[in-house]
């Protein structure tokens, strides 16, 4: 251990750091830092020390996760301005939850992890006045700030789009597209004006904007249906939930003629999607200020960057009940304002009217009247950023009169964004907020989801991560959506199948689904258990929900229900169905009699001779052999082929470009076949082989690759083959703020395509906040790509495969597995193994040849 060395003092406002100096330490009202120091801070890469602090723990700086999230992080204390040169990123250590409160109403948004015991947020001189008020020992980023401001920089005068952020649409934009929806799809989308945002309805010189709600579902179909309202960016500067409110909106419409789920929803639910609640403040955020309130030049001042109201401190419930300005703010230039009165903005006056109208009242008048169990609807407020899925209540810390449903269900979304679930209450008490008065007013099951690490996304995240994973989770809710407190405790069911999908009339067919009950997360203290699947009904042509509906009981195929997932079957008559394409659905109850969601397939009832019969078997070029897997397509028809590579598929008379694919095997789309009613044909088929153009086992050394110390080979915690693989920290856990790669030899893709990276993963790390991380290079390894994929705390064996088109005919290409971690907790690491590059084109066909190397037989 090294003696202790006098270190020098500074006055707080000479904590200006040369580039080479990643922090200052503050203690009370001293700063110690580090170019003249013996290393408190070390260079990057290195592990950090810094002072002690009160509670016995180091202060702490996470470069690798702060330098996604700060993109998007605030401007400060009060101001709403482009970021100020004065604007740093802080970590203060504290589980103190009278310190979180406060500083989330200064602040508006924090990141609060109370198991590191950390609140991250950006501020300016007067936040960090205010934290040395208030005697906290915090650190300064400085390498995380830069990030910030460099982000800023990308916005300059440009006002017609969103420099840097391609995949976000402007407010302009964003009109145009619903009103090009409704106009596409007029049985199903129209556009409703539901009121005026502040700067119209006061005549500002602007004109401000409409509040435009996208309503979605079949008008053909009549009826009182379950509604699911989704409000998006009211805090104007969160970029993502507005563009992943629209792509769920065009993801439904887009696929209601081959996705059955989404059929039904829209056929027997509405959807009502407010994607841009705050669109005044939004338009300023678009040009690069951090704006956060709605635009109202009454509060503060008219000229102030720091004017309006917060939105979501302005709805009527609780509005202002947390004591000593608790849950918002009564300073007109705060963050957390939350206007003179209840519902004072005319932007909280028309969203709230819209709401009560589409749901109605189901819950009584006190704060412990639980809202009736058959309440029908879900409403969803979508923000950014933290990485999270609330519920009520956030104005008290008891729990909501319905909080185990919510609870349920809310585990249930944050299983397939991998977000951490909790009630509102549980980040820091909030008043006068949508979802509180959603749930509050009208009993409406009610969430909010805090999509990914910052307000000014970066796209790469956004595209790869935060929208998939979010589309999935608000498909379940949706499906939810008819009775949410019912359903949000049973096995959910999945891989529904109809076989044969296009039947005879009165034929029986035969419906297929999995059941699973494990599909919750008991992250962040959860203590759900998994229960067997006990039983599971089908119906087919008539709603279950509708007076008619016929249920047939399924069976469990392994003969038996005695586990939390089991795989179905239930036999389905179409006898007295007209010809034409139906719905079947399927539900799964288990052992504690609580019924899950509903899912559904397509069932087609033609006559014989309007369809004909496709069949053959498909094989592989070089070696002859039958394929077993591959998929068949034909438009929107799908057969998989067994274990002799036999598929046979019944299509409706008409002319087809069959597709085929299987693992490792080149796709390949074929020639026009024509299908005569009531006939057979045959069509047999043969793929070829991607070709191998990188392989490496760990049992046989690092082969070329280059490891980055103190990546090694070691051995394994698990794995496919062997027992050896790579590791980042083959000596124990890994070290913290570490920026670490492994990284393959030159790769020639030259006449290569369709290139496929495989490997095994098995990811020990601190869970959001050490990440491993997979990039490629498209030019030797001087440039590389943003992550394409990434683990954090899945220390669970995984096969995992990732398409890489931007590799195609490339001659100098490289991949690399980065592990980066923050500068606190460790664990074991990350393993790496059985690393495959592979490719088709006719680089790859050259070398296989075969007596049907033309893909027919």
């Amino acid at each position: 251990m090294r003696s202790k060395q006098p270190r020098r003092s500074f006055r707080i406002d000479d904590c200006r750091l040369p580039a080479d100096v990643d922090s200052c330490i503050y203690r009370g009202d001293r700063v110690v830092s580090g170019a003249t120091d013996p290393p408190p801070v070390q260079q990057k890469g290195q592990t950090m020390q810094v002072l002690n602090v009160r509670m016995g723990r180091r202060p702490t700086i996470s470069k690798q996760a702060l330098s996604l999230m700060l993109l998007g992080a605030s401007a400060g204390l009060h101001a709403q301005a482009l970021l100020p040169t004065d604007i740093e990123v802080v970590r203060v250590e504290t589980r103190d939850a009278a310190i979180i409160q406060r500083l989330a109403v200064d602040q508006g948004h924090l990141i609060v992890d109370r198991r590191k015991g950390l609140v991250v947020f950006d501020a300016d001189a007067k936040a960090r006045d205010n934290l040395r008020s208030m005697g906290l020992n915090w650190t300064i980023d400085q390498e995380a700030t830069r990030a910030l401001t460099s982000a800023q920089a990308r916005f300059g005068n440009q006002l017609s789009s969103i420099p840097g952020f391609s995949c976000y649409r402007t407010v302009s934009e964003t009109k145009t597209r619903l009103a090009a929806l409704a106009l596409q799809y007029p049985t199903f989308a129209e556009v409703v004006d539901i009121g005026d945002t502040w700067e119209k309805s006061s005549g500002h010189p602007s004109g401000g904007e409409d509040l435009l709600v996208l309503k979605l579902g079949n008008s053909a179909v009549l009826g009182d249906k379950p509604k699911v309202f989704v409000m998006s960016s009211v805090h104007a500067r969160e970029y993502t939930p507005a563009e992943l409110t629209l792509r769920f909106a065009e993801m439904l419409l887009a696929n209601k003629d081959t996705d059955p789920e989404i059929a039904w929803m829209l056929d027997h639910q509405e959807f009502h999607f407010l994607v841009h609640a705050n669109p005044d403040g939004r338009k300023q955020a678009e040009t690069g200020l951090s704006w956060r309130k709605n635009t109202n030049t009454a509060y503060c001042s008219a000229g102030s960057t720091s004017r309006g109201a917060d939105l979501n401190r302005n709805w009527p419930f609780k509005w202002g009940s947390v004591p000593n300005d608790g849950g918002s703010s009564s300073s007109a230039c705060d963050y957390t304002y939350r206007g003179p009165l209840a519902a004072s903005e005319p932007e909280t006056q028309a969203t709230i009217a819209y709401v009560r109208g589409i749901f109605g009242d189901h819950r009584g008048p006190g704060d412990t009247d639980p809202a009736d169990t058959d309440t029908p609807g879900l409403f969803f407020d979508l923000h950014s950023y933290s990485q999270l899925v609330l519920w009520p209540w956030g104005w008290t810390n008891n729990s909501a009169p319905n909080a185990a449903a919510l609870e349920s269900l809310g585990r249930r979304f944050a299983k397939l964004n991998s977000y951490t679930p909790q009630a509102i209450i549980d980040l820091y008490p909030t008043d006068g907020t949508t979802a509180d008065t959603v749930y509050g007013e009208l009993g409406v099951a009610s969430y909010s989801f805090e999509f990914g690490t910052a307000f000014f996304q970066d796209c790469a995240l956004f595209e790869n991560n935060i929208l998939p994973n979010n589309l999935a989770a608000l498909k379940l809710a949706s499906r939810a959506a008819r009775a949410p407190y019912q359903v949000a405790h049973g096995p959910d069911v999945d891989s529904v199948q109809l076989v044969p999908d296009i039947a005879l009339p009165g034929e029986v067919v035969m419906l297929y689904a999995r059941a699973d009950d494990t599909r919750f997360s008991n992250a962040n203290g959860g203590t759900q258990t998994a229960q067997p699947v006990a039983s599971a009904l089908g119906w087919i042509g008539t709603p279950p929900w509708m007076p008619g509906a016929t249920a047939s009981a399924a069976t469990a195929v392994d003969g038996n229900f005695d586990t939390p997932v089991e795989v179905v079957q239930a036999p389905l008559s179409t006898t007295g169905l007209p010809l034409g394409r139906h719905l079947a659905w399927v539900q799964a109850r288990d052992a504690d009699a609580q019924d899950g969601p509903w899912s559904a397939g397509f069932i087609t009832v033609a006559d014989a001779n309007s369809i004909g019969t496709l069949s053959g078997t498909v094989r592989s070029v070089a070696t002859g052999l039958p394929i077993a897997g591959a998929q068949f397509g034909a438009a929107s028809y799908r057969a998989l082929t067994d274990g002799t590579g036999h598929y046979e598929r019944r299509l409706p008379v008409g002319a087809y470009q069959p597709t085929v694919s299987a693992p490792e095997f080149e796709s390949q789309t074929l020639p026009t076949v024509s299908i005569v009613g009531g006939s057979a044909a045959t069509l047999d088929i043969s793929l070829y082989a991607l070709c191998d153009r990188l392989t490496v086992d760990a049992e046989n050394g690092n082969q070329n690759w280059t490891p980055q110390l103190p990546w090694a080979i070691t051995s394994a915690p698990t794995t496919q083959t062997g027992s050896r693989a790579f590791t980042d920290s083959p000596s124990g856990n890994y070290g913290n703020s570490l920026n670490l790669s492994l990284t393959s030899p030159a790769i020639d893709l030259s006449g290569y395509q369709q290139v496929v990276l495989s490997f095994d993963s098995y990811c020990d790390t601190e869970a959001g906040w050490d990440f491993g991380n997979v990039e490629t290079s498209v030019d030797g390894g001087s440039t590389w790509s943003t992550p394409l994929w990434r683990c954090s705390g899945d220390p669970t064996l995984r096969h995992v495969s990732l398409n890489l088109p931007a590799l195609d005919n490339i001659s100098n290409a490289r991949v690399r597995f980065r592990f980066t971690t923050d500068t606190n907790t460790v664990d074991d690491g990350w393993y790496v193994d059985n690393i495959r590059v592979i490719a088709g084109g006719a680089a790859c066909r050259s070398t296989q040849t075969g007596e049907f190397a033309d893909g027919f037989e």
